[in-house]
């Protein structure tokens, strides 16, 4: 049976942040995480949603 992909969704980091490795992300980078780590860092106040809003395409 295959694994199910983690549900994924696009932040802004308003703060520099470490990730995996010891590897700094720079403010302003838009990523893709999945929602429980997005979540976590907008709760922290270190992100904002980056997701656009409902008829705004581009």
């Amino acid at each position: 049976m295959a694994e199910a992909k983690e549900k994924t969704t696009p932040v802004k980091l308003l703060y520099d942040v470490w990730a995996a490795g010891d590897r700094r992300v720079s403010k302003g980078t838009v990523l893709d995480l999945p929602v429980k780590a997005a979540k976590a860092l907008i709760q922290q106040g270190k992100a904002s949603r980056a997701d656009p809003l409902p008829g705004d395409t581009e």
